[in-house]
């Protein structure tokens, strides 16, 4: 038998899992994957080009359910390890501290001690790094592990748990995830509750007294049950030995060699201020990172209303009579903006119902600005009062009259905005907008005056934490389209990868086109059909035909909540709504609310699917429950009413990062609007500004078209929502969608054109790269609604025998060592020959029934083609259980330079 082999770490068989990559050995808890191969090579690769070059980013996508995150965690964590291992820090030991031949005893006796190390490693320390979380001077890079919400760092920390590393780590939070003290918790603003007991010298806060009790505490030292914790654990360590959590999780920070936190802390320059981060030299692992361009452009924007510039100039006027010097410049800045918007008011351009606004850019924000007494020479001085200001508001031990909290907040967003306006002698007046609104407040109803600068281009923020850190690593389930993120970030991204699936796709996924309902019905939800009733009831026959068929859980996304609550409505009121819930308990996700809200009625789905409750006819939201009749083995499966169903929204929190694996998402199903994706609001003015925007900087900034960003930012929503069905390699479910459209629009060329579904432009790969690589190939569309029905019962049929072979064909690729040569690159891998049997064969026609097909439009554009395996191979190893089938592809585990590849440019990154 011909088979490569890793040189073993201990014995043969490698039981500490250690595989080498790049000369860098991993520890990694499982047998991998070829794809977490590959994940983990292109990480590593990207680091060692950072370390040599200065700086090298990485764009990964590893499709949900790959182990994208215990990758990223064990390269990134093998390779800080082995670069302090090369750079040790007891270099300045060889001088003997200067102060001990005066006072040898408290200064080391002409030896360094440990706590001085940190102040004599580097001899001109960063200014913005005397505080808060320090790089390790002259020791490894640290780690800032960031992903969208708390709940994603929950599942990261977990993963984190199952891996060998332990190194000194830190999650860091806001006040309401950490506070322990109950009766600050009872205010109704909990940081101005915290900052009040601080400033407190009788009472003060018994749990910020106490926070070095809970950073001391044995339970997070090393071998500690708390040494890999969350959230939950250091508050729990807090409740215990009535220490303050928030405080210890920002000292444990410190000392960290891994940060856990939200993503906002990285890239919000006020965020990062407040919690004293340094990412200077840092490797920053941003997951999730789809949304990082609507992330930076928000960083670097701020809108405020008259009443809060109103609050906050009052506030200023008060604080003049202490400290004239600083308030006095601030009180009339605000004072002319007030009056600046006041004489604006009644020239605002009319943009629709009970909205007025005017825009400007350039020269001519500049102008208008000027005229609200802001000029570019006058600003570092405001800029430097504003500084003291929300100095002294954040200041709890200074005891001196300041800026309430909000305020406070306001004035360091304006000033956070107008700084990067001003950056470089004017260099980004161009990727902003100056903007006055005149707007009907929903819940007062009455006229507000709103102030905004909104940045336009994302480089402007995210070009400084690129430049200020060693390597920023955006990774996610679903980054497709990944040809925009260069060119709206503004910088070039060293190594890109889209990763396969380690599901086998033909048995595990049954994703389809739907374009009409049971009755024949088209199922066109663009703006002209989606009012009219034949539609909406069509898309709920629909549903009840597909909850039928589909066991367990079902997502149904929308693409707006407006689309949703319309469809609700209507089959509430012809009796769709209570047919629906007699095939699946019916679940809505709330629109807006607190976190709360959305977990009770998750909660609810979850009882629903597990135990078999239902909510009360009606009470979608509040998710009232009650006994569903039971139906045994002998039912068949369209009577008995199994799982249930979750109305979401594309965009929304359920399409984000919520773990909806096994029997809680058998079927994603996503409503189609134009081409069946999720566009953003073309009414949104911001929307409209940012196509402005990339149409007339196309050129100039190399940026994508309008259009084309508007169909990118459509697709990735789209993508992202689709990811919620198949959770990890033993899942299965299929992915649905639904939607027809007579006229159809697309993207050629960065031209906006129409088409008809028998367009033959519509077969053509350009509008297809935009679907997640692992899904592109395997969409099958039908002639009507009966056979794609029939297909999908066929699926479910017999899918968890199909799944339970294919789990036993495939075993994770172990080997990295004994790689061909660079020059044996194209040559085919050598494995033992045997013969595949029918069900192991991966590339296998799943229709032979060409009818079934619809020979023009959709099918031509998202069918599974006969080559759609094409760069990949089935990679096959011994295994005790029999031969072993995973998917690999071949450029990843060919050669070892051809695992450091760009996998679109071919670039060497060695």
């Amino acid at each position: 038998m011909e088979q490569s082999t890793i040189k073993p770490t201990e014995t043969s068989e490698n039981p500490k899992n250690v595989y080498h990559i790049r000369g860098i050995p991993v520890e990694f808890p499982f047998k991998p994957y070829g794809s977490q191969l590959a994940f983990m090579g292109r990480v590593i690769s990207t680091l060692d080009r950072a370390q040599s070059d200065g700086h090298c980013h990485a764009l990964l996508e590893s499709p949900t359910g790959t182990g994208k995150s215990l990758s990223l965690l064990c390269s990134a964590l093998a390779w800080q390890r082995h670069r302090g291992a090369k750079t040790p820090i007891s270099q300045p030991q060889s001088k003997p501290d200067p102060r001990a031949n005066a006072d040898p005893l408290n200064h080391g006796g002409g030896f360094v001690l440990d706590s001085q190390l940190s102040e004599t490693s580097t001899p001109e320390a960063d200014p913005s790094a005397t505080n808060g979380i320090n790089q390790k001077k002259n020791s490894m890079p640290i780690i800032f592990y960031a992903s969208r919400t708390h709940s994603q760092l929950s599942q990261v920390i977990r993963e984190y748990k199952k891996t060998a590393y332990r190194v000194p780590m830190a999650v860091l939070a806001s006040r309401k995830h950490y506070c322990t003290n109950a009766t600050a918790r009872k205010g109704d603003n909990l940081d101005e509750e915290c900052k009040l007991l601080l400033e407190d010298k009788e009472a003060g806060c018994q749990q910020f007294k106490n926070a070095h009790r809970v950073k001391s505490h044995p339970s997070l030292q090393k071998g500690g049950c708390h040494e890999v914790h969350d959230i939950e654990d250091l508050v729990k360590v807090g409740n215990t030995v009535k220490g303050c959590s928030y405080f210890a999780a920002r000292s444990l920070a410190d000392d960290a060699n891994i940060v856990f936190c939200p993503y906002s802390y990285i890239v919000n320059p006020i965020i990062r201020r407040a919690m004293e981060i340094n990412i200077k030299g840092s490797v920053l692992v941003l997951d999730e990172a789809h949304n990082i361009e609507d992330m930076c452009r928000e960083a670097g924007s701020m809108d405020a209303d008259e009443d809060a510039l109103q609050k906050l100039q009052m506030e200023l006027g008060q604080l003049c009579v202490g400290d004239a010097l600083t308030y006095q410049p601030l009180y009339e800045m605000i004072q002319d903006v007030l009056s600046w918007m006041e004489r604006r008011r009644g020239v605002l351009d009319k943009r629709g119902f009970q909205h007025y606004i005017s825009c400007w850019t350039g020269d001519k924000a500049l102008k208008e600005l000027q005229e609200a007494n802001i000029s570019q020479q006058c600003f570092p001085i405001l800029k430097e009062c504003s500084v003291k200001a929300v100095k002294a508001a954040s200041d709890t031990e200074s005891g001196l009259a300041h800026l309430s909290g909000m305020s406070a907040i306001i004035l360091e967003g304006l000033f956070c905005s107008l700084s990067y306006f001003f950056k470089g002698d004017g260099l980004h007046i161009h990727d902003y907008q100056l903007v006055v609104q005149n707007v009907v407040k929903k819940d007062t109803g009455s006229w507000t005056l709103t102030f905004s600068l909104w940045c336009l281009n994302p480089a402007v923020v995210f070009r400084e934490i690129s430049d200020l850190s060693l390597s920023v690593i955006l990774t996610s389930g679903t980054l497709s389209p990944m040809n925009s993120f260069s060119s709206e970030l503004g910088v070039p991204f060293g190594t890109h990868l889209e990763a396969p699936h380690v599901v086998d796709i033909d048995s595990q996924v049954w994703a389809s086109i739907v374009s009409s309902g049971p009755r024949h019905s088209p199922l066109n939800a663009s703006y002209k059909t989606a009012d009219g009733y034949d539609f909406q009831d069509a898309v709920g026959e629909s549903l009840e035909e597909l909850f039928k068929v589909v066991p367990g859980g079902s997502l149904v996304f929308f693409p707006s909540y407006k689309l949703m609550d319309k469809l609700c409505k209507r089959w509430s009121e012809t009796g769709q709504w209570s047919r629906l819930n007699a095939r699946k308990p019916v679940f809505v996700e709330p629109r807006g609310g607190s976190q709360e809200d959305l977990e009770s009625v998750l909660k609810g789905y979850y009882s629903a699917i597990r135990q078999g409750t239902k909510p009360a006819l009606g009470k979608r939201r509040k998710a009232k429950k009650i006994n569903l009749n039971g139906c045994t083995a002998a039912n068949s499966a369209e009577h008995c009413k199994e799982g249930a169903a979750f109305l979401a929204v594309c965009r929304g929190k359920v399409s984000e990062g919520i773990d909806f694996s096994d029997e809680n998402a058998r079927v994603v199903v996503s409503f189609w609007i134009i081409i069946g994706i999720p566009f953003p609001n073309i009414n949104d003015v911001q929307v409209a500004e940012k196509k402005r925007y990339n149409d007339m900087y196309r050129s100039s900034k190399n940026l994508l078209s309008g259009s084309d960003w508007y169909c990118h930012q459509a697709f990735r929503a789209l993508n992202q929502a689709a990811g919620r069905c198949i959770r990890h390699r033993h899942d299965y479910g299929a992915i649905i969608f639904l939607g027809e459209e007579d006229e159809k629009r697309g993207f050629n060329g960065g031209r906006l054109f129409t088409y008809s579904p028998t367009d033959e432009r519509f077969r053509e790969e350009r509008n297809t790269i935009y679907i997640s690589k692992w899904l592109r190939k395997s969409i099958k569309t039908y002639e009507n609604f009966e056979t794609s029905v029939e297909g999908l019962r066929s699926f479910f049929s017999n899918v968890k025998e199909r799944v339970g072979n294919a789990s036993k064909l495939q075993d994770p690729v172990t080997d990295l060592e004994n790689i061909p040569p660079d020059n044996a690159v194209k040559r085919p891998m050598k494995w033992k020959s045997q013969k595949l049997t029918k069900s192991q064969t991966v590339e296998k026609k799943l229709f032979s029934d060409s009818t079934m097909m619809a020979s023009t439009g959709l099918s031509h554009c998202l069918s599974r083609k006969a080559d759609g395996m094409s760069g990949y191979m089935v990679a096959r190893s011994q295994h005790k259980n029999g031969t072993q089938d995973s998917l690999i592809n071949e450029e990843d585990i060919d050669s070892p330079k051809m695992i450091d590849m760009d996998c679109h440019s071919g670039e060497d990154l060695r």
